[in-house]
């Protein structure tokens, strides 16, 4: 899994060494959790943050990546869960933090306009904090997944020089020997510097 990330690593650094025709954004996410995630933790996060450079190889596609932070909390109470022949009865706090380590090519529509339609994939991996807390017990596990992200997005650009974003992403990170496939739909809007 290191070299996956460091792969990744090297891959925005060479996209980065070639000056003009890039943009960076920062956004702000919403998460609704889907599929298995939604066993874990219900409630959609309202706690998510990235930030992502892309480079334009010509005038419709560009190459980038980005590091992003979504967290997952909810209460569930009443529970009992059984870890190594160990029940655990009461208030379960159970969170999850995940961190997608992604490169990605996308396409642009409307060449020359302000309002730009795109389609873009994403790939790389996420780590993964699994935590659920029940009395005075912590269950953690921290395993790193495969992930890929489809995603749909919008750039505007205006007249005053401010340029804002808005993107809708299927976050899927894969299964592993011992964690379910972490899934969860992704609303995020941002502002963008073009250079």
């Amino acid at each position: 899994m290191k070299k996956v990330f460091m792969i990744i690593i090297f891959a925005l650094v060479s996209v980065y060494m070639y000056g003009q025709d890039q943009f960076w954004s920062v956004t702000y996410q919403v998460s609704l959790p889907t599929g298995d995630t939604k066993n874990l933790v219900e409630k959609t996060s309202f706690r998510g943050f990235g930030i992502e450079g892309r480079k334009f190889v010509d005038n419709n596609v560009s190459i980038g990546g980005g590091v992003h932070w979504n967290v997952f909390y909810e209460k569930k109470d009443k529970l009992t869960t059984e870890i190594d022949n160990v029940t655990l009865t009461g208030t379960h706090y159970n969170y999850i933090n995940a961190f997608p380590f992604l490169v990605n090519a996308a396409y642009y529509f409307n060449e020359g306009s302000y309002f730009r339609p795109y389609l873009a994939f994403n790939t790389g991996v996420t780590y993964t904090i699994y935590r659920k807390d029940v009395s005075l017990y912590t269950i953690k596990e921290e395993p790193w997944k495969f992930a890929v992200v489809p995603e749909l997005g919008f750039l505007f650009e205006t007249y005053g020089g401010a340029n804002f974003t808005i993107n809708f992403r299927y976050n899927y990170g894969m299964e592993t020997s011992n964690s379910d496939p972490l899934s969860y739909f992704g609303v995020n809007v941002g502002v963008v510097w073009l250079y």
